[in-house]
């Protein structure tokens, strides 16, 4: 049992460490801390987008309900480009960072705390 434990702590660190370089990828992305709410999130990732977007530098958003909680993801893209309508921007999986919120509230960022939240509550993402 001792041995599971260790093995499980090392993949909680592992898993930590890599959401923490794969956030600093951009300085807005890293100034997102756990607990804001959407509108400090908003603010926060918009700085310095032009225009009255209202998803400034989000390219797609997904939202799920789960046990009467509304899940929402944010893909940041840091470029004010969109994938919505018939206008597509393309920009590969890879390069966007995921922002998770449960009932309006930041929960976790980045690929591996989206991938656990989608082996919790097998919610279907996109292959990058």
């Amino acid at each position: 049992m001792h041995s599971f434990v260790g093995r499980r702590s090392l993949v909680l660190l592992a898993l930590s460490g890599a959401a923490f370089l794969g956030a600093c990828k951009d300085k807005r992305v890293k100034a997102v801390d756990a607990g804001i709410t959407r509108d400090s999130l908003l603010t926060v990732i918009g700085k310095g987008s032009r225009g009255s977007d209202s998803l400034p530098n989000v390219y797609r958003t997904d939202r799920y309900l789960i046990d009467g909680k509304t899940y929402e993801v944010f893909y940041f893209s840091g470029t004010s480009k969109h994938l919505y309508g018939d206008i597509k921007d393309t920009i590969p999986w890879k390069e966007l960072t995921p922002i998770v919120m449960v009932d309006r509230v930041v929960m976790g960022k980045d690929w591996p705390y989206l991938d656990s939240l989608s082996a919790a509550h097998k919610i279907p993402i996109i292959k990058r």
